[in-house]
C-alpha cells in the first residue's frame, strides 16, 4: 500500500516581508487612532461605575484632598460648647456599657457615624482631651440603626429581623379590594363567574361537582390517613377528580416561607383555603387535612366558599389527647413530654374545636375505612359525585338523563287544553298504547317526552340505549323530540348514554297519517 507524507516547504526569509508593509503599518496606526477615544470612554465608564458602587459609609471615610486629617464628608464636626458623643466598645468586665442618656436637645447622626449630643453646660475639658459622653443607641427603628446593629451585615439597609412580616401582609390584604374586575362582563362588586365557564356547565361536562372537605384536629388524629383512603376510593373505584392538600405538600411549596407562629398559621390556612376554593370551583373534590387550630381562620375559609357558592364540609376529628399520645406516629408527643418541643398545638398551644361541624369523626372508635365511608356517603347523598343538579331527595339517584319528566296538564289549564284538542286530528289508542302513554307521562321512561321517533327507535334497536345531552354541551339537546334528519347529523356526539332496551312507539294507519300531515296542525289528540 502506498504511503503519503507532506513535503517540506522552503520559503526564503527575504520573501516573507511583502512590499506593502509600510501601507499596512499606516493602516494599523490609523485604526489605533480611531479606537483610542472609545477606549478612553470605556475607562471613564468603569471609573464611574466603581465610584457609584461604593457605599455612603465608604465615601464618607475618604479624607478631603490635601488635608489627610480633615473630617470626612458627611461626618458631623464638634462645635464649641458641645461634648462629643461616640459609641465605644465595652472595655473591662461586665460593669462597662453605656452611660445615662444625654440631656434633651441633642441629636443623633442618621448615617451611623459618631453621635453628637449638645450639652447645655459641658464639663470642663481635662488635660487628657475633650470630655467623651457615651449614650445608648436610639430606640427608634431606622435603617441606619439596623445597619449598625451587631450581627447585621445590612450595608445601610433595613435589618430583616426587625420587620413584622405578618403586619405588613395583613396591611396589604386589608388594602386589596375584594373584587377585581377582570372583564367587562362583571361590573363592580359582582362575581367573576361572569368571566368564566358557568359552573353548572362545567360540572355537567366533568360528571361531578366541586366541594371542599376540611378535616381539622390535633396532630395524629388521622387527617392524612383518612383523606388518603377516601381519595383512593373516589379515584380508583368511581373515576372522580380528587386532590388532597395537607402540610406535607403545602409547606414544601406555597407555604415554605411560613413558620408556626399564630400569624403564619393564619396565613397558611388562608392560602390553603384560597387554593381549595379554586380547585372546588374547577369541579375537583378537594380534601384538606390541616390542624388549623383557630376557629376564626376556619370560619373565614368557610365564608369564602359560601360567597362563591361552593359546598364546604368541616370535619372535626375528635380524639382525646391521651389517645393521641399513644398513637404518636411522628414521635412529637414524646418530644413534648421530654421538653424538647415547645408550643405544640393541643398541649401547650391552644386548639379551638369547631362549634357546629358538618361531620364529627371519633377516629379512635372507627376503622379507617369506616371513617372514609362516612365521608363518601355524605358526598353521594348530597349529589357531589354527580355532575347534574340534584333532582331527587337525598340518597336517591337522579332520573335517567338527569331530567324530571312530568307531562300531566296542570289543573288550571285542563279546560283550555280540552277545547284545543277538539280541533286537532285524532289518533285512536289501544289499551297497550294507553299504558305506554302513562309510562311516558309520569316520567318512568325518562328522558323520553313522547313516543319514539325514527332515530331514537334505531338507537334502541341497535344499542339498547340512547344518547342524551340534557345540558346542551354538544348542541344535541332535545334531539329525541325533533324529526330525525339522517342527512344532517350533528358531528358532536351527545355526552351521556341512558339504558333503554324497549321500543316505545305509536302505530297508526296510512289514513290517520295522511290526516295528520294534511291538517297543518303541530299536535294531535290521543283518544
Amino acid at each position: 500500500m502506498a504511503r503519503y507524507a507532506y513535503a517540506p516547504l522552503s520559503v526564503e526569509e527575504g520573501r516573507r516581508r511583502l512590499p506593502h508593509d509600510a501601507a499596512a503599518e499606516a493602516a494599523r496606526a490609523e485604526r489605533v487612532s480611531d479606537r483610542m477615544p472609545m477606549f478612553v470612554g470605556v475607562c471613564v465608564l468603569v471609573a464611574i461605575a466603581f465610584v457609584l458602587s461604593r457605599s455612603p459609609q465608604q465615601l464618607a471615610a475618604v479624607p478631603a484632598p490635601g488635608n489627610p486629617n480633615a473630617a470626612p464628608a458627611g461626618v458631623a464636626t464638634v462645635p464649641d460648647g458641645t461634648a462629643q458623643v461616640q459609641q465605644q466598645q465595652q472595655q473591662g468586665g461586665n460593669n462597662g456599657g453605656y452611660a445615662a442618656p444625654a440631656a434633651a436637645g441633642g441629636s443623633v447622626a442618621g448615617d451611623g457615624g459618631p453621635v453628637i449630643q449638645a450639652v447645655p453646660n459641658p464639663p470642663a475639658a481635662t488635660a487628657d482631651g475633650p470630655v467623651i459622653q457615651v449614650v445608648p443607641p436610639s430606640g427608634g427603628a431606622s435603617a441606619a440603626t439596623a445597619a449598625t446593629s451587631p450581627g447585621c451585615d445590612c450595608d445601610g439597609r433595613v435589618d430583616p429581623s426587625t420587620v413584622d412580616l405578618a403586619a405588613l401582609r395583613q396591611k396589604a390584604l386589608d388594602a386589596t379590594p375584594p373584587h377585581i374586575i377582570e372583564c367587562s362582563a362583571a361590573s363592580a362588586g359582582e362575581s367573576q363567574s361572569a368571566c368564566h365557564l358557568p359552573s353548572p356547565t362545567r360540572f355537567a361536562a366533568v360528571g361531578q361537582k366541586g366541594a371542599t372537605i376540611w378535616m381539622t384536629g390535633c396532630s395524629g388524629a388521622g387527617k392524612t390517613t383518612i383523606a388518603t383512603a377516601l381519595e383512593d376510593r373516589l379515584v380508583k373505584h368511581h373515576g372522580k377528580h380528587v386532590y388532597r392538600l395537607d402540610g406535607d405538600n403545602l409547606r414544601t411549596g406555597i407555604n415554605r416561607d411560613l413558620s408556626f407562629s399564630e400569624a403564619d398559621r393564619a396565613e397558611s390556612v388562608r392560602r390553603t383555603g384560597e387554593i381549595a376554593t379554586l380547585f372546588a370551583d374547577a369541579g375537583v373534590v378537594t380534601l384538606v387535612g390541616l390542624i388549623s387550630p383557630y376557629r376564626g381562620d376556619r370560619d373565614a375559609v368557610r365564608k369564602r366558599h359560601e360567597d362563591q357558592g361552593i359546598p364546604f364540609y368541616e370535619v372535626f376529628l375528635d380524639v382525646p389527647v391521651d389517645e393521641l399520645k399513644k398513637r404518636d406516629p411522628k414521635g412529637q408527643y414524646a418530644r413534648v413530654e421530654s421538653g424538647e418541643l415547645k408550643h405544640f398545638t393541643c398541649i401547650d398551644d391552644p386548639y379551638e374545636p369547631p362549634l357546629s361541624p358538618e361531620i364529627t369523626l371519633k377516629t379512635h372508635e372507627l376503622a379507617i375505612d369506616e371513617s372514609a365511608d362516612v365521608l363518601f356517603r355524605r358526598l353521594e347523598m348530597d349529589g357531589i359525585l354527580e355532575g347534574a343538579p340534584k333532582l331527587s331527595p337525598p340518597g336517591l339517584p337522579n332520573p335517567d338523563g338527569d331530567e324530571e319528566v312530568d307531562l300531566h296538564v296542570p289543573p288550571h289549564l285542563r279546560e283550555e287544553r280540552t277545547r284545543e284538542a277538539m280541533g286537532l286530528p285524532k289518533v285512536l289508542l289501544s289499551d297497550l298504547d294507553l299504558n305506554w302513554l302513562q309510562v311516558i307521562g309520569e316520567g318512568w321512561a325518562s328522558p323520553l317526552k313522547g313516543f319514539m321517533r325514527e332515530g331514537t327507535l334505531l338507537e334502541v334497536l341497535h344499542f339498547n340505549s340512547i344518547l342524551v345531552d340534557p345540558f346542551n354541551l354538544t348542541d344535541n339537546q332535545g334531539v329525541h323530540e325533533t324529526t330525525t334528519n339522517f342527512a344532517g347529523f350533528n358531528p358532536n356526539r351527545p355526552p351521556s348514554r341512558v339504558s333503554m332496551s324497549v321500543p316505545i312507539t305509536l302505530a297508526c294507519h296510512s289514513y290517520t297519517k295522511d290526516a295528520i300531515e294534511g291538517s297543518g296542525a303541530g299536535a294531535v289528540a290521543l283518544t
